[in-house]
């Protein structure tokens, strides 16, 4: 299908400022115009004129947005123990732009980028990890032995690959480095630095308070796991949001939630958001211990937050447009702008009763539900079923 208008959704692209009934027309590939109804700003220009081979896409009553970009992913089976497809478990449920955090280091990244990669439909960059082997086992944390990190090794493989690789990545919970994070901290900052580009830090159960580590962090830096319930964690003793996270949202480090199998508590983010801190980026850390849950897929994940009362934009712009800018790519994906490769998510934003675990132990029911109907990846159009969704109807 290389000439079609997506015609008749709710149009909504935060980053622009978009939100009204509308079509976006694609040809070859290539979103050629994006077309609102009376109210609405145009953007680009008018659907393409009619050919013969020129198709409709009718989404009444559905969700039209860029592809969501997924911050945080872990997308190597067979050498990384977190690693599931990325093609079924992103591609097949909204994600056109899936980011994996660190399941690579410098001396695995070939093979992710052979295997994965480059045979994957699904557009996937990476945050390299600063230890060399990446995240392969659970057996032995992959800096519990300091010697396994190189900076030299890492600025080496990132400057070999800087169309795929946006950042550095470091776990820095006790049970990857030990009780001191330190050395480990250092080493992955020289290497960012190095290269000029985001540190990626996990800072679920980091042994020092994450008051501690904020100091480190710079502009465009990003705190994972910013929403978990364990050590380490962003609210402190008296249940209040860390003064040092909101300096340093100032000066711009980015708070992302990487859901993940024990990373996201209803509780904390629901106080989070009370306080006025919300997350900038909403990702999953989709991997192969929670795709049958508590994660699911990001659609699920979003579904969260709009429960916690995250507004629908806000939402839609932390999972578009932020992590777009955040991997340096804001000029390329994340938009629904004219002259961009096709990369379009659509919903059904469901109305009903769901249950829906956090990842520490708490089931909440969510009376919104993001469903994937279809996905567009540069161009290529792929409808999608509940059945692979995973949720067949709301409950009685």
């Amino acid at each position: 299908m290389s000439e079609f208008d997506v015609v008749g959704g709710r149009v909504l692209d935060p980053g622009q400022s978009i939100d009204a009934a509308g079509t976006v027309s694609v040809a070859g590939g290539v979103i050629t115009g994006v077309d609102l109804a009376p109210g609405g700003a145009a953007a680009g220009g008018p659907p393409a004129a009619g050919t013969q081979d020129r198709r409709t896409i009718h989404a009444s009553g559905l969700l039209v947005t860029p592809g969501l970009v997924d911050l945080h992913t872990h997308l190597y089976p067979g050498v990384s123990h977190y690693g599931i497809e990325p093609d079924t478990h992103c591609l097949d449920r909204g994600v056109t732009t899936a980011v994996d955090a660190g399941s690579a280091g410098a001396q695995t990244f070939p093979g992710l980028r052979r295997y994965v990669i480059e045979r994957s439909e699904t557009q996937i960059l990476a945050f390299l990890n600063i230890a060399v082997q990446g995240m392969i086992s659970s057996l032995v944390g992959e800096l519990e032995d300091i010697r396994w990190g190189s900076p030299e090794q890492a600025v080496a493989r990132a400057r070999e690959n800087p169309d795929l690789i946006v950042g550095i990545k470091v776990r820095l919970g006790y049970q990857m480095v030990g009780n001191d994070p330190g050395p480990a901290l250092r080493l992955a900052r020289e290497a960012a630095d190095a290269l000029g580009l985001p540190l990626m830090v996990h800072v679920i159960d980091i042994r020092p308070s994450l008051d501690w580590l904020l100091p480190y962090l710079s502009r465009g830096d990003v705190v994972t796991h910013c929403f978990h319930g364990n050590e380490g964690g962003i609210l402190g003793p008296d249940g209040r949001v860390l003064p040092a996270a909101f300096r340093a949202r100032e000066r711009g480090v980015l708070f992302d939630v990487g859901h993940g199998i024990g990373s996201f508590a209803y509780r904390v983010a629901r106080s989070a958001l009370a306080q006025g801190f919300p997350p900038d980026t909403v990702s999953s850390d989709l991997h192969a211990h929670n795709i049958d849950g508590p994660v699911f897929d990001q659609a699920t994940t979003l579904s969260k937050l709009l429960h916690l009362g995250m507004q629908l934009a806000d939402v839609i712009r932390a999972t578009t447009a932020a992590p777009a800018a955040a991997v340096g790519r804001a000029d390329r994906i994340g938009a629904l702008a004219a002259g961009r490769e096709a990369d379009i998510s659509v919903f059904d934003l469901r109305e009903g009763r769901w249950p829906l675990p956090d990842a520490a132990g708490t089931t909440e029911v969510v009376e919104r539900l993001l469903v994937p109907r279809m996905v567009i990846r540069a161009g290529q159009v792929s409808e999608l079923t509940e059945g692979a969704y995973g949720f067949v109807g709301p409950l009685a």
